[in-house]
């Protein structure tokens, strides 16, 4: 495979991408579909020894009910607000009527793009987050509070997800719940976002948190879009969100991933950039927690 051997510049530290694509093409080799318990249980594995090893608690939820269960991984000081996260590690089957000009579980790079089953959903995001996290914390930058959801059901309608998210995040003081991804369209970043539906108890209005972050994350280019993330189903997490909680997305995807589809991809140009903004969006969040006085309530209610 081809990679990039110069590194990118994140904030941090120079991160290593040819390094980050070995672990990617790893991670995308685990043949994470319904039916390959093998797979599934390697990647898990894969996930809760990064994690743990960088001080996240991680728990297990499901292994009794699936291959594919849900992970809860969560770097938590006190009961005050926490970032949510969202990602899966579950990728879509292969038909037989796809036609790839590449082997779709290796990950392969050409005209300027990586190529692979489930590179833009949802591998090449969860894993830029997770070498994110390792490089602040090895550089010893701080994190907010932070709680990861990280299922393996998706493609399949998430039961597990759909039986406990309720309660997980009903649980917790959640102040942004942070969507798997996010798209770029003819090289205008979108920002999805869905304002809490009690924001007047969130200490900060949708239109200043939106132009604090666009600016942050994109110099002001960004552009905002009301609403979720488009999906093949119900999310578990946009079904429960938390009243008080923020809904963002924003992402390296562009509308040529061709996701579920032969000769899925991203634009490595892309990808390499949403390490930076990841890092920055990581300091954002702990600025605006910070400087607007967020409450440390439970703000537990859940809509549906």
């Amino acid at each position: 495979m081809v990679v990039n051997e110069s590194g990118i510049s994140h904030g941090i530290d120079p991160l290593d991408f040819s390094a980050y694509l070995k672990d990617l093409a790893a991670l995308i080799a685990m043949e994470s579909v319904s039916g390959h318990a093998q797979g599934n249980a390697d990647v898990v594995a894969f996930l809760q020894q990064r994690l743990a090893a960088i001080g996240f608690e991680v728990e297990i939820h499901g292994a009794a009910q699936t291959d594919q269960p849900l992970m809860i991984a969560k770097r938590v000081k006190d009961s005050g607000p926490v970032l949510v996260m969202y990602n899966h590690y579950d990728v879509e089957a292969i038909a037989e009527s796809e036609q790839w000009l590449s082997e779709p579980f290796t990950l392969t790079a050409r005209e300027e793009r990586l190529w692979a089953r489930g590179i833009a959903d949802n591998k090449a995001v969860l894993l830029a987050r997770l070498a994110v996290l390792e490089a602040r914390i090895q550089q010893g930058e701080p994190l907010p509070d932070l709680v990861w959801l990280i299922q393996g059901e998706e493609e399949v309608g998430s039961p597990v997800a759909h039986e406990l998210m309720p309660d997980i995040l009903g649980s917790l003081n959640a102040f942004i719940c942070l969507e798997e991804t996010g798209y770029v369209r003819d090289g205008v970043p979108l920002i999805f976002y869905r304002a809490p539906t009690n924001a007047a108890g969130s200490g900060l209005a949708a239109d200043e948190l939106l132009s604090s972050l666009n600016s942050a994350l994109y110099a002001g280019a960004g552009r905002y879009e009301n609403r979720t993330l488009s999906k093949f189903g119900p999310c578990p997490m946009v079904s429960n969100l938390p009243a008080g909680a923020f809904y963002l997305g924003f992402g390296p995807n562009d509308y040529q991933a061709r996701i579920h589809r032969d000769n899925e991809s991203m634009s490595q140009a892309l990808l390499q950039q949403y390490f930076s903004v990841f890092d920055v969006f990581l300091d954002w969040t702990i600025n605006t927690i910070t400087h607007t006085g967020i409450s440390s309530g439970t703000g537990n209610e859940c809509v549906a």
